[in-house]
């Protein structure tokens, strides 16, 4: 069994997959052809399919990270390299969020989100994402620190 710390790193990466499905489910509106660039795909409308793929890339990058985490060589250059892949992954999302946090259209927004939550589905797709986000950086962070705790542990013990 893994240690606690690879379980964490793993347990994110199936949140991070399962948020990647939500994106699937949610976006997915396959169209009739003809398909045009930057306009209409088989997925749906060009936002539609650009959150398609994001969420097969999320999927396949969750399911790496459960595989990395359990199946894995358990070493620093591992950990560092799954380190650097996630604040990748995650440093557009972290852009993002400054930008609204600073420069935003904040009250649009919300009236966005109010809308959507106002029906059952929209409120239900909202919790759920928000419980999968919230799982993933809280099994990430968790993972992070106790697998470099356990790493710089065992690198200090003599051999």
């Amino acid at each position: 069994m893994a240690p606690r710390g690879w379980q964490c790193l793993a347990g994110s990466g199936v949140a991070l997959a399962l948020g990647g499905l939500g994106f699937i489910i949610r976006f997915w509106q396959p169209l009739p052809g003809p398909y045009i660039a930057n306009e209409l795909y088989p997925l749906g409308p060009y936002v539609n399919a650009w959150a398609v793929s994001f969420g097969f890339m999320w999927l396949a990058y969750g399911l790496a990270f459960v595989t990395l985490a359990l199946r894995g060589q358990r070493s620093f250059k591992i950990w560092l390299a799954m380190i650097a892949t996630w604040i990748l992954a995650w440093l557009p999302h972290a852009i993002i969020v400054l930008g609204f946090l600073t420069a935003g259209e904040n009250e649009r927004s919300l009236e966005l989100y109010r809308g959507w939550a106002a029906e059952w589905r929209g409120l239900l797709a909202l919790s759920v994402s928000g419980l999968i986000l919230v799982g993933h950086l809280g099994l990430s962070l968790a993972g992070f620190v106790l697998t470099g705790r356990a790493l710089l542990r065992d690198n200090k013990t003599p051999a």
